[in-house]
């Protein structure tokens, strides 16, 4: 009999393990942070094993002596000499009969090394067609009977991966890509035990028989729900010990979004999604847990059906000051092909994608034709949405143009001028002139307060998508094919989208398995809207109401066309730059993978595959004659290539020891290839107007960059698994990177992750009627991020032609030769609860991280010829909870089902580089804002210059004014003056079913956070919003005064505050300045006084879906029919109050920075319909 040491002499032996290796590693040149992280992990592991220990002491005492290993070497003889031999080896005792001619048949020599009997036994027994039962402690020999059959699902489909056990045994057996088994079993009333992840598990009492096939029920408690992990591995939810998220195919496509990435918002917890405007081709920033990283743009890693594909931030300046924001590749990816999202949030769940998982990776599975019918299916859906704008800033109708209300100077587009619709006449811009004399003939002074609805559009995007699957016994495809066209809300620009994807499976033999997934997508458009300073946006908006937009129709001088357009100023034509300043583009995309999967054994598989992510993509920038910023026009051509391939190989072991143990192994690698081209010529100045060629620049005005790049990343991983009583679950997982962007004495790294979860209810037998599931989960992990190519090493860069010379100048930044991977160690806590026979969910998530050794640009002496330097410094953590909730209220003929999330995340900067006390990661609106990171705070504080304070005294703190009575700034002293991060969010989404009628909305609560608005500044500084109003004449409060020209006027006004007297004291200013200077001075130089709450809500989805029954579809050709009422952002409303969309208030340059309102789009709620069909 096999006996075990207390548990108390376990934990003294592990715990004096774990002093005595301390000790060694104390005394040895390991640093303390080492030794710190090796105990942290040994911690954590050694929880984990204890766990494992303790259920491991409800093992049976006859299973424990059948795990006993034994080694011998047995040369020759019989069956039952090999059997006395195992018996002296062991103090098992076996009983058999000599008149089985098997057992007296000579064998082959049989070797173990370290072997559990219970292994041997089934070795040299099985295929002898024998096997075992255990009787009175003693082992019987008997004849086995072997039963085979095939597992199938709901649909009659082949199960693979099937799990078939001889309840009280050890003999299991797995079904292979068929569904096939075979399986040995001691007695013909046996009774088998079927089990499969997303499976109810199932019984069968054999009575005599020898052929049995099953047929699986889908779980749809979802306690064996199956999720796709890491590397497309699918596992059971409840062996999981960190936390994921799902999005099924019809989360994202019932509501579409040009870009799916828009479609994750409100819905996961721990995911912020943020659009950078309300244009449908717009890019999307996606966070997983917070911004973690001082220099990336945080964003997750992609993977597509195992292949991961590019998705990057991209704001290309083109021609001039003009920004274009051409969306992300991820976008290319049809939401109609989208079978799942899953979201691996923590560093452990993520781990095993190595250097590209710092922060986080999304894993994408399309659709394919495994889970069709047989034979030949169609499927066919039609999508129309209309995108309204009525988010507007609050313009004020009830004064003009002009520099102060008496002034006659009218076409300025200043609207300081005087007050509208009182039945006056003025001089306008467009003004007819008098036959006779020539002069301009004054007009009326009228408002036009529906000149931004005028000029925008109603915005239409129709998709229509077609997909065929056919499917037999060999294999199955599905081909679909989508196209979406798109109308932009500013006149002139447009998207279309042509989409082809394949996905097929070939069984070319009953253990090899073939498929390919292959997608094309054609990205294209004439006219992307630009943004900052060329946003037709800034036209719009900067028009003062006395003005009407439609007069800009028409925007070429008669007699001047293609040489100088119509405009009321010195301002481009709003209806000039929707049409002549252009922006297009032609992206053309090419993703896929080839696999193989071999079923060496039945436990035994390996899986290779190459997938590749390709794409070239081209601009053609135009801009005419006469444009502001342009005088004689301009032009430029860009191209870009972009590739990557990995190519990978997975070897899986799956065993299932017994009724209480299984284990699974995997290894693998990749190696990953990406290269980088681009070219862009450029022009400011062309010869003649209207031919738009790059040989139709004028001399000496073309400007020339290229750019190359190549990145490899070689990877080897493994992990393992083991379960005990499938309650128990322990994962290791284990990668090294090889990164060709690192020096080589650092460019090897390796990232481990561990993880725990443990089933509460069935460890502690908790399951009642009120508690129908707890599970507890614990991991710690460490993932990290390389950096880009050729930062290493400077090199000399050619610059922009000088005349005929060629120029190269030596690079500003400082390359580092010894750089070193950002480190993210993360600790993860969480809890899985269910009630009330599952209508109940509460899943909580506790996560801490810190990432080190950040790679960053800092500043450095002038002397060393450079301004800044790249180093590895800081340790930025990101803490918090997530809460994730779903309840089913309601259920019979009426259902309602509630799904809830909360999500709360501290940023903090724990340390930067000692000497360094802040750090800028960048800034916008020239200098004024900041974003600055200081030991303490956190990544998204801005901060601006603010005004001078009285020092001292009864008024201290008051505005300190000029002798002018005007603020003085302090350009000395940054301050804090808000942060874009929310405090929290939460989404909250409810589905409503009665009979075949579905109505879903969701609700997206942001709290907290603040931005900078360039655009209230802007529009406050012209005197255009209604904010403006008050003190520009007697009748609104203004004071009466004389202006420095001697004008008597009534726009007087006082900035509170205090003016110096020069015996130090401080007298209340009492100085009057115009209104216009008032608001001028108050809010143009002073940004605190321009950052608003981001807070928002959103009523983010709603459809209404009825489904036709069968009954009234039984005489068409048409299997599944239903429509949808369709709309997403219908309501919104934000704590600002200022007619401004905080989700979109970021500036578009050459990047996206967060917390800063420039010129983007207004906001848009959008509505439709939908009609889906199936033949």
């Amino acid at each position: 009999m096999l006996t075990h040491a207390p548990a108390n002499d376990f934990n003294f032996i592990l715990t004096h393990s774990m002093i005595k290796t301390y000790k060694v590693m104390k005394k040895s040149a390991v640093t303390n942070q080492l030794i710190f992280k090796v105990m942290r992990f040994l911690t954590l592991l050694y929880f984990m094993l204890t766990v494992l220990f303790f259920a491991a002491q409800a093992s049976p005492l006859k299973a424990q002596e059948l795990n006993n290993r034994i080694s011998f070497n047995f040369k020759n003889g019989t069956l039952t000499e090999l059997l006395k031999s195992i018996e002296k080896k062991t103090k098992l005792s076996f009983v058999y009969t000599n008149k089985d001619a098997v057992l007296n048949q000579q064998i082959d020599p049989v070797k173990a090394e370290n072997e559990m009997v219970s292994s041997l036994l089934n070795r040299v027994l099985i295929p002898r067609q024998l096997t075992y039962i255990i009787q009175n402690n003693q082992i019987i020999i008997k004849k086995a009977v072997r039963v085979k059959g095939k597992v199938t699902d709901e649909k009659g489909l082949p199960v693979p991966g099937v799990s078939v056990l001889e309840k009280g045994s050890n003999n299991v057996s797995t079904t292979n890509l068929n569904g096939d088994y075979s399986l040995n079993v001691r007695e013909p009333s046996a009774t088998l035990l079927f089990r499969m992840m997303g499976y109810q598990p199932k019984e069968f009492v054999l009575k005599g028989e020898t052929a049995v096939n099953i047929s699986l029920i889908p779980d749809e408690t979802g306690l064996s729900e199956v999720v796709i992990t890491a590397l497309g591995i699918k596992r059971n939810e409840k062996a999981l010990g960190y936390s994921i998220a799902t999005l099924k195919g019809s989360d994202v496509n019932t509501v579409k979004e040009v870009n799916v990435v828009n479609s994750i918002a409100g819905k996961v917890a721990g995911v912020n999604v943020v659009s950078t405007g309300s244009d449908p081709g717009s890019t999307a920033m996606i966070t997983i847990r917070g911004q973690s990283s001082i220099a990336s743009d945080n964003q997750p890693l992609f993977v597509v059906d195992g292949v991961p594909v590019a998705h990057s931030l991209r704001a290309t300046s083109e021609v001039g000051r003009s920004s274009v924001d051409y969306g992300s590749p991820v976008a290319d990816i049809s939401p109609d092909d989208i079978e799942s999202i899953t979201i691996l949030k923590g560093a452990s769940a993520a781990a095993l994608y190595g250097s590209r998982a710092g922060s986080g990776v999304v894993l994408i599975t399309t659709k394919s034709g495994s889970s069709a019918k047989k034979g030949l299916g169609v499927s066919f859906n039609s999508n129309a949405m209309f995108d309204q704008v009525w988010m507007f800033p609050h313009f004020q109708n009830q004064f003009g143009a002009g520099e102060y209300t008496d002034d006659q100077a009218v076409s300025t587009t200043s609207a300081w001028g005087p007050r509208l619709d009182i039945g006056t006449k003025h001089l306008q811009w467009n003004s007819p002139l008098d036959a006779q004399s020539g002069k301009a003939i004054p007009t009326d002074w009228v408002s036009h307060p529906n000149n931004a609805k005028d000029f925008y559009n109603t915005g239409s995007t129709y998709t229509n998508n077609i997909a065929i699957t056919g499917k037999n016994a060999d294999g199955n495809y599905r081909l679909s094919y989508t196209n979406m066209v798109n109308k932009g809300i500013v006149p002139h620009t447009d998207l279309s989208r042509n989409t082809l994807n394949l996905a097929a499976t070939y069984v070319l033999h009953p253990k090899v398995k073939i498929s390919t997934n292959i997608g094309y997508v054609n990205n294209k458009s004439d006219n992307r809207p630009s943004a900052y300073r060329e946003s037709v946006t800034q036209m719009v908006y900067s028009m003062p109401s006395n003005m009407n937009i439609n007069d800009l129709k028409n925007y070429w001088k008669p007699g001047r066309e293609n040489l100088e357009q119509f405009s009321p100023d010195d301002s481009d034509n709003s209806y000039f730059v929707a049409y002549e300043h252009t922006n297009g583009y032609d992206r053309n995309r090419i993703t896929g993978n080839v696999q193989a999967v071999f079923d060496i054994t039945n436990d035994l598989s390996l899986m290779v595959r190459t997938g590749l992510d390709l794409y070239n993509e081209a601009h053609e920038t135009k801009r005419p004659f006469s444009a502001k910023r342009f005088k004689f026009g301009g032009y430029g051509v860009d191209n870009s290539f972009f590739k990557e391939q990995n190519t990978d190989f997975l070897l899986n072991y799956k065993k299932t020891l017994n009724q209480d143990w299984s284990f699974g192994l995997s290894v693998g690698g990749n190696q990953m290839d990406q290269t980088n081209r681009s070219t862009a010529m450029r022009t400011e100045s062309l010869s003649i107007p209207g031919i738009y060629n790059i040989n139709n620049a004028r001399a000496g005005t073309i400007t020339n960059a290229q750019y190359n790049s190549r990145k490899r990343i070689n990877s080897l991983y493994g992990m393992g698994q083991a379960a005990f009583k499938n309650m128990v679950f322990l994962d290791v997982t284990g990668r090294n990177d090889w990164s060709s962007t690192l020096p080589a004495q650092n460019n090897s790294y390796f990232y481990p992750s561990v993880s725990l979860s443990t089933v509460l209810t069935d460890v502690f037998k908790l399951k009642s009627e009120l508690l129908s599931f707890a599970k507890i989960r614990a991991n710690w992990a460490q993932v990290g991020s390389d950096t880009d190519p050729y930062q290493l090493y400077n090199t000399i860069p050619f610059n922009q032609d000088w005349g005929d010379v060629k120029r190269a100048t030596i690079e500003f930044n400082l390359k580092n030769n010894f750089l070193k991977p950002e480190i993210a160690t993360s600790y993860e806590f969480g809890g899985d609860l269910r009630f009330l026979n599952n209508r109940l969910g509460l899943d909580v998530t506790w996560y801490k991280t810190n990432k080190r050794n950040q790679i960053i640009n800092i500043p450095t002496t002038i002397t060393s010829g450079a301004s800044n330097r790249l180093i590895n410094a800081g340790n930025i953590q990101n803490s918090g909870w997530e809460i994730g909730l779903n309840a089913v209220p309601v259920q019979g003929a009426f259902k309602w089902e509630i799904n809830a999330n909360f999500t709360k995340n501290e940023n903090k900067v724990i340390s930067l580089m000692e000497g360094l006390p802040e750090y800028s990661m960048g800034s916008a609106d020239g200098d004024n804002i900041r974003y600055l990171i200081k030991e303490g705070t956190k990544i998204g504080d801005f901060y601006t210059p603010s005004y001078t304070k009285v020092p001292g005294g009864q008024y201290a703190g008051a505005a300190l004014l000029d002798k002018t009575g005007h603020y003085i700034r302090n350009n000395a002293e940054y301050i804090k003056v808000g942060n874009y991060n929310p405090d929290f969010t939460i989404g909250f989404n409810n589905t409503f079913t009665y009979k075949n009628l579905t109505l879903n909305f969701l609700l997206d609560w942001r709290k907290g956070g603040n931005f900078y608005s360039y655009v209230v500044k802007s529009l406050i500084n012209a005197g255009l919003t209604d904010n403006t109003i008050a003190g520009r004449d007697a009748d609104t409060g203004g004071l009466p005064w004389v202006d420095s020209q001697g004008n008597k006027r009534n726009d007087g006004m006082i900035i509170p505050g205090y003016i110096a007297s020069s015996d130090g004291t401080y007298n209340e200013n009492k100085v009057i300045i115009a209104a216009s200077d008032f608001y001028n001075n108050t809010y143009n130089k002073y940004y605190e006084r321009l950052t608003y709450s981001a807070s928002f809500l959103k009523l983010r989805e709603a459809s209404i879906t009825y489904v036709f029954s069968k009954n009234v579809l039984r005489k068409l050709p048409i299997s599944n029919l239903s429509i949808s009422l369709i709309g997403r952002n219908l309501y919104t409303w934000t704590a600002n109050g200022l007619g401004y969309d905080p989700e979109t208030t970021m500036s578009v340059t050459e990047g996206f920075k967060l917390g800063v309102g420039h010129w983007t789009l207004p906001g848009t709620r959008s509505f439709g319909c939908k009609l889906s069909c199936n033949f």
